[in-house]
């Protein structure tokens, strides 16, 4: 093994050194897609719940938010098994930890939400008015991504965190049903917005690394 290394040219042996250190940096790199596929997917849902809240009008809300939970599974699934599909990379250490830090919160947010939303709110029962499942979201998202900022060493994506946490406390000072507009906007604004962000840096550190 030794010798078949050493019988190598320098050009072959630097070839194998920039191909090691190309996978290893584009095992670090966040596409963003989820960021944008959810966040569009919530977005929408919630505006249509303001508005129909606000004008007091039946827009169909649940199966409007039936029909986008099922297309966001669909489409999640369908970027699970393209992204199987690819050429195999490293799996890195941060790639797990990613995945541990959106699968918590994630799983957190659904559940908090979840029981907000169902469980019957009554002033004599130890309940949270439905209002205030955005703030509950918000503070959770805030700590998404100021661990995700921080795993994937971009002050920026952990900046973000900040700015969540400071809408949920305007949905906590401020309970009324302008509280899902918020919501809303705060979606496209700092999950959409970071998530296109983070696709362009995508392509652009692929790129570099296949033109190496």
């Amino acid at each position: 093994m030794d010798n078949k290394m050493s019988q190598q040219s320098p050009d072959a042996e630097l070839q194998y050194i920039r191909k090691i250190i190309a996978d290893s940096r584009t095992a670090f790199v966040e596409d963003g897609k989820p960021y944008i596929i959810w966040g569009l997917i919530v977005a929408v849902g919630m505006g249509i719940t303001y508005v129909s809240a606000y004008t007091q009008r039946d827009l169909y809300t649940g199966f409007v938010w039936m029909g986008l939970v099922l297309f966001g599974w669909a489409t999640i699934i369908w970027y699970i098994i393209k992204k199987r599909r690819a050429p195999k990379r490293a799996t890195s250490f941060m790639d797990r930890i990613q995945g541990a830090i959106w699968g918590a919160c994630g799983g957190a947010l659904g559940l908090g939400v979840l029981l907000i939303v169902s469980y019957p709110h009554a002033a004599d029962l130890p309940s949270i008015h439905p209002i205030y499942a955005c703030f509950v979201s918000s503070l959770i998202l805030g700590i998404a991504y100021f661990l995700s900022g921080i795993a994937n060493d971009l002050n920026w994506l952990r900046n973000i965190g900040f700015a969540w946490w400071a809408g949920a406390v305007v949905m906590y000072v401020w309970p009324t049903i302008h509280v899902l507009g918020i919501y809303a906007a705060m979606l496209l604004l700092f999950q959409v917005v970071p998530g296109i962000i983070l696709l362009r840096r995508y392509r652009r550190i692929v790129g570099t690394v296949q033109e190496a």
